[in-house]
């Protein structure tokens, strides 16, 4: 019985042994080659909306962390100044158009006194060759001619003059009308106003960060793996996030990252490369961006926030 106890202790200790052994096993494999990590981030595409023109904010029709359409007004600036400057193009336009109207006139008057002259100029002829004229009088009808076909130049270059003036103006008017439109700030994208510091009587100028849109549409994981665990994770496998305030739901992965900055060696003098000459003899593995994607609805129904964290497993990985 004594030999038993003891064949029975031995026997104890190597299953204690043996699941020990299995165990540690399962966890080096799962903490160092199972792909998963604790370490990702929700992010999504942040719209920074300005205006293209300057200007008091007049009406701020949004207020913070409201959901906008895409096409939806946001603000408007005064527009008074930009509608006056419409009327002042649509009136030099009409002034234009009007000069370009004379000259054009001209040019068939101009044409029709240098057919006359030329008449004129081809009867003296046949009178002169009769010695019915004296000299004198056809060589005045030729200079009237050449009055007449250069006064026909001068007046073909008012003519275009005059049309440039009127692409001009038209230009002109077609910017102010432009302008007079972004007074209007709409939004781009379907998403939130977030951070929103923009004070309905700021004067806005042109090309200022107003507010920012998170684009609703745009919400992904971005999950930062060890490079050990990079073998067993392929795009389009599926994969389990699990939220820190509980939520689950399910991604695909959709690409990995091909670089990944090294700031141990960064170019030095001249491009050249600037070797660390100390060497640490405990290396981590580098943590390289998988970016995961997240179906629309699930991302609207959960109410994502970007820069929230996440673990990430990989369902598919193998």
């Amino acid at each position: 019985m004594t030999e038993w106890k003891k064949v029975s202790a031995q026997l104890v200790t190597l299953g204690v042994v043996f699941l020990a052994l299995v165990l540690g096993w399962y966890a080096w494999e799962y903490y160092t080659r199972s792909p998963w990590t604790r370490d990702a981030r929700v992010r999504a595409d942040v719209v920074t909306l300005s205006a293209d023109v300057s200007g008091r904010i007049v009406k701020l029709l949004v207020h913070d962390n409201q959901h906008v359409e895409k096409g939806d007004l946001l603000l408007e600036i005064d527009p008074e100044r930009y509608e006056l400057a419409v009327l002042r193009a649509r009136r030099a336009v009409e002034v234009s158009r009007a000069s370009l109207g004379q000259s054009q006139a001209a040019i068939v008057e101009v044409q029709a006194q240098l057919h006359q002259r030329r008449s004129e100029e081809s009867r003296r002829s046949q009178l002169r060759q009769k010695s019915a004229i004296s000299n004198e009088e056809w060589e005045k009808a030729h200079t009237d001619v050449a009055v007449a076909e250069a006064q026909l130049l001068r007046e073909q270059a008012n003519l275009g003059l005059a049309q440039a003036n009127v692409q001009l103006a038209e230009a002109a008017l077609t910017q102010s009308e432009l302008d007079l439109q972004r007074t209007q700030v709409h939004s781009q994208v379907t998403g939130y106003v977030t951070n929103l510091l923009t004070r309905q009587g700021d004067y806005a100028m042109a090309g200022n960060a107003l507010l920012a849109l998170v684009d609703s549409q745009s919400f992904y994981v971005s999950g930062y793996f060890e490079e050990t665990k990079l073998p067993r994770i392929h795009e389009g496998d599926r994969v389990r996030i699990q939220l820190m305030s509980g939520e689950r739901f399910e991604g695909v992965v959709e690409s990995i990252a091909f670089a990944i900055s090294d700031r141990e060696n960064l170019p030095g003098l001249r491009l050249l490369a600037n070797i660390n000459p100390s060497y640490t003899w405990v290396k981590l593995a580098q943590r390289v961006p998988v970016r995961i994607r997240v179906d629309a609805q699930v991302a609207e129904q959960l109410r994502l926030r970007a820069g929230t964290t996440a673990t990430v497993t990989v369902i598919d990985g193998g």
